[in-house]
């Protein structure tokens, strides 16, 4: 008889945690947290090289400074694009550039560029907050080799 009420009393407190830790996993109050990553898309262009488009130039000059564009549009053969997006993904603003240039004769005849300044060479930031779970757990197991 006693024995039965320590295995139901031992059960009711396996369950009671159970529950209480399926209950903090769905309110997100357990120790994940989400990481988003930063995006980029499109081609990367710098200051330097819109300042090598000039009319006059050639599409194979063109696409050996800025690279092939993202849209090549049939029906509007003698516009390039190139578009840019950066999505920083710590809470910051999306950024987007845009690069058209137009051809007569395949020569530049004028460009534009949409959006706050030039993108240029964007490196992600790779750095972390802090050190993670398992590198903590591994700095207390293992002992200092000093």
């Amino acid at each position: 008889m006693i024995r039965r009420m320590i295995y139901t009393y031992r059960l009711g407190r396996i369950a009671t945690l159970l529950t209480l830790a399926s209950v903090l996993m769905v309110s997100g109050v357990g120790c994940v947290r989400s990481y988003r990553v930063e995006v980029q898309q499109g081609n990367v262009i710098s200051a330097e090289q819109i300042e090598k488009i000039n009319p006059g130039v050639s599409r194979d000059e063109v696409r050996f400074i800025l690279g092939t564009p993202l849209i090549e549009d049939p029906f509007h053969a003698q516009r390039w694009d190139y578009f840019y997006s950066l999505d920083p993904g710590k809470g910051q603003p999306l950024t987007q550039h845009r690069l058209s240039i137009w051809f007569e004769a395949d020569r530049v005849t004028r460009t534009h560029v949409e959006g706050d300044g030039l993108p240029g060479a964007i490196e992600p930031d790779l750095e972390e907050a802090g050190s993670g779970f398992f590198s903590r757990l591994w700095d207390k197991v293992t002992p200092d080799e000093n």
